[in-house]
């Protein structure tokens, strides 16, 4: 199954963890921070905080959700009946602050190595 790609920012992971509390109110906010590092295939929240300590403000870094990681993560804390199909739709529905995509930069690169047509002069 296919996965949804994000930009891995700050504004993205919250983001996502305010729909997911929003969506589940019953969820810690220690509990979303380890399911979202799962999801994002980090073993612990601490280590998903020191890469993107590491990530400078050009740096664009994306990265897979997988919704199956952070249910299992979310059931390891006793949270039963979530529904993995409403946490996958979240995943693909949820209208990330920063784009992955079609930014300034990437049509910076983009126009850079573009070739040059013959008959353009």
């Amino acid at each position: 199954m296919f996965q949804p790609t994000v930009k891995f920012s700050p504004a993205n992971i919250a983001a996502f963890k305010k729909a997911l509390r929003k969506q589940h109110q019953m969820l810690r906010s220690g509990h979303v921070d380890e399911a979202l590092a799962a999801a994002f295939g980090f073993k612990s929240y601490a280590a998903m905080l020191h890469i993107l300590s590491q990530l400078g403000g050009s740096t664009r870094v994306v990265i897979q959700i997988d919704p199956s990681l952070l249910m299992l993560r979310l059931e390891e804390f006793g949270y039963r009946g979530l529904s993995l199909e409403a946490i996958r739709r979240l995943t693909w529905d949820l209208p990330f602050p920063e784009a992955w995509q079609g930014d300034e930069t990437e049509g910076a690169l983009r126009a850079r190595f573009r070739p040059v047509a013959a008959n353009s002069k």
